[in-house]
């Protein structure tokens, strides 16, 4: 199996979703459209190369497969390197290096089917869901999508415009409902215009989804009479509470799906205390060994030898570093993107992974 490459796109439009979120759309060649085929909930990885260090990072897909377009939504994170570049110096016109969509957080779209979808996001963590709602609402006509969305106040909701207008498009088809931790408030003048009071126009849902929130919302829609399907993305706590309160109404965990957003500088924990060890590799057609040292993650070993590996987060939040061990045992710090079956099949985030064997022998051609 060869390993993914990257191919150098341009950006042909920028479009803003709140002060600190752009949508980046990419003009795919004609010769490319193929490597670039992708489903509802994938994502991209984007290289750069700032202040002389290569940079990769794992976006979602905004688009839907049916606009034939490509287009990831990015929000800045405080001390993020790929965003703030993004935001601050991204021109349209620009090439960028894109390896092609990877990704299992995926809808299984049937015209023929009669579903109801329940959709939770939470921030940027809107951007696969906003993939999958379209897929869905256009390509399978007889489902139902139920959105919850949280934020922290009405200048941070991501694609507000857009889900309106969906839902004026597919009125009794799509049901968003938001929840505000933090709505904003506006200052008005009391009595005489000597005392202030502060006051919200905020007339939806007020608070984080935790679990008291999810099990209100599945009161008001019930997941009874249709076949269902569930789809989480966004922070840890966020996911941790609802895949809680689905698990805890009866939900069957075979049915939950869950992307989580995780910075890199957040998953790598490591302090050093992992052993080092020799690491024998196959990668593409080659074969050939590295001596980890104490506390280095596969993944940093290979990279430090100057091979090239398949990497994109960093986090354990995505796949692309996958590889399996086929000698030796090893650790993860953190595996978000890896069922339980196949981790015990031998499958591991290299990014993540550290020997706890002398010897590991491990494959990426799977």
């Amino acid at each position: 199996m060869s390993q993914p490459q990257f191919y150098p796109l341009r950006v042909v439009r920028l479009q803003p979703e709140t002060d600190r979120a752009v949508s980046v759309y990419f003009d795919v060649p004609g010769a490319d459209k193929t490597a670039f085929n992708y489903r509802a909930g994938q994502y991209l990885t984007l290289r750069f190369f700032i202040d002389g260090k290569e940079e990769r990072r794992a976006y979602s897909m905004c688009s839907a497969p049916h606009d034939n377009e490509l287009a990831v939504t990015v929000k800045q994170v405080k001390g993020g390197v790929v965003s703030n570049h993004i935001a601050s110096n991204l021109k349209v016109g620009e090439e960028v290096d894109v390896m092609p969509p990877m990704g299992r957080f995926l809808a299984e779209v049937d015209p023929a089917a009669r579903r109801r979808y329940y959709l939770f996001g939470a921030g940027s963590g809107i951007t696969p869901l906003m993939s999958i709602l379209r897929s869905v609402l256009e390509e399978e006509p007889k489902s139902e999508v139920i959105l919850l969305y949280g934020n922290r106040d009405e200048d941070n909701i991501i694609f507000d415009k857009q889900l309106k207008e969906l839902q004026n498009k597919y009125a009794g088809q799509l049901t968003v409902e938001h929840t505000l931790s933090r709505p904003k408030k506006y200052a008005t003048k009391g009595l005489k215009g000597l005392f202030k009071r502060s006051h919200t126009k905020w007339e939806g849902s007020r608070g984080r989804i935790d679990r008291k929130a999810l099990v209100k919302f599945l009161q008001r829609h019930p997941t009874e009479g249709l076949e269902c399907r569930y789809y989480v993305c966004g922070p840890g706590e966020m996911i941790d509470n609802v895949e809680a309160a689905l698990l805890g109404h009866g939900i069957d965990e075979k049915l939950i799906h869950v992307e989580r957003f995780v910075s890199a500088n957040t998953a790598r924990k490591n302090n050093g205390e992992s052993q080092g060890g020799k690491i024998n590799v196959t990668l593409n057609k080659e074969q050939f060994s590295i001596d980890l040292k104490p506390g280095q993650s596969i993944l940093d070993g290979l990279l430090e030898e100057g091979k090239t590996p398949p990497y994109s987060c960093l986090a354990g939040a995505c796949s692309t570093c996958m590889a399996r061990v086929d000698k030796g045992g090893v650790k993860m710090d953190v595996c978000y993107a890896l069922d339980e079956s196949e981790v015990e099949e031998g499958f591991i985030l290299t990014c993540q992974s550290h020997p706890v064997t002398p010897e590991v022998d491990i494959d990426f051609n799977v």
